[in-house]
């Protein structure tokens, strides 16, 4: 779509050029945005700049997992961001080399127009890639507390919303439904912990106190994220297993019910099939009060096995 080049210098704040011819030699930082590529673009991309092949061909072609890695001229980052409520993810590929930031994103990203918004209005002659580049890294970071936070609500108002609910099956859809929302954010957020820890142990994105400062500051936040996702799925364990011991009750009750009566009407059943055989020699059948007898004996056997359960309180 655009290729967006601007420069820094000590007394003038971010402006744009439209060709790297045009940057002065007295550029302090210098930022270079593709943002949602042509073919035209992305042949740019691999032509002037010096970049590993292989990471160029994911840049331009995949979605790169988020990670980062320092090499001799230059280092390399992607950051992940969430795509429309857990539909997806995307990414934002940065190249640092030198006082110069490179970013490609094959989708756009509103956090890029903050970024640049914020440094032309603030603006800092001592700025460099590597304070755009955390800075870009902590909107991002900031960005995940949004659906972390839903995620943790859910999961507080669940007892309140599902008191009152009868169908098991309805709540549990609705637990099951939550844990997706957690894998999901887990997905993204464990592989950028992990990006930060490298930054941290590798310090060659951290050029000044400001940096490393910046940098704990952002981990901070992750750590919150994650413990806030531990504890909301550890809750959600909690609420599946009780709904489950719930369900199993109710089904042993019922369980239990069916038995007592199956318990009572098997010597019923067993009388009427003794009399229901018909044969020629049965005295019983001959008497003028049989009929009267073996109801009131099966009436009997009935009250005698109730309240027999009832003392024993199978009921």
């Amino acid at each position: 779509m655009s290729v967006t080049i601007k420069y820094q210098t000590a007394d003038i704040s971010l402006k744009e050029v439209s060709h790297f011819d045009e940057i002065p030699q007295a550029a302090t930082f210098i930022w270079c945005d593709f943002n949602e590529p042509t073919e035209s673009e992305d042949t740019l991309l691999k032509s002037y700049f010096n970049f590993n092949k292989l990471e160029i061909d994911d840049t331009v072609n995949g979605t790169p997992r988020a990670k980062y890695k320092a090499y001799d001229s230059y280092q390399y980052l992607v950051f992940h961001s969430i795509d429309n409520k857990y539909e997806g993810i995307k990414a934002l590929n940065l190249f640092i080399k030198d006082d110069m930031l490179v970013t490609y994103h094959h989708k756009p990203f509103d956090i890029l127009d903050t970024v640049n918004t914020s440094i032309s209005n603030h603006f800092q002659n001592d700025l460099d890639a590597s304070d755009v580049v955390l800075y870009i890294l902590d909107k991002f970071v900031n960005e995940y507390f949004e659906p972390i936070y839903a995620i943790e609500d859910k999961v507080y108002e669940f007892e309140d919303r599902h008191v009152n609910d009868n169908s098991s099956q309805t709540v549990m859809d609705n637990v099951f439904k939550i844990r997706s929302n957690i894998i999901k954010i887990k997905r993204l957020i464990y592989p950028m912990r992990e990006l930060v820890d490298n930054i941290k142990e590798n310090s060659l994105l951290l050029v000044d106190d400001k940096n490393h400062m910046y940098i704990q500051h952002i981990d901070d936040h992750m750590i919150k994220q994650v413990n806030i996702l531990k504890m909301s799925q550890e809750m959600t364990n909690e609420i599946r297993d009780n709904y489950a011991s719930y369900t199993s009750f109710k089904m042993n009750n019922i369980m239990q019910i069916l038995t007592l009566v199956s318990v009572v009407f098997l010597p019923l059943t067993l009388i009427t099939g003794i009399y229901g055989m018909n044969f020629a020699h049965m005295p019983e059948l001959k008497w003028h009060y049989g009929y009267y007898i073996v109801l009131t004996i099966m009436l009997l056997i009935s009250l005698v096995c109730i309240v027999y359960f009832k003392r024993k309180k199978w009921f």
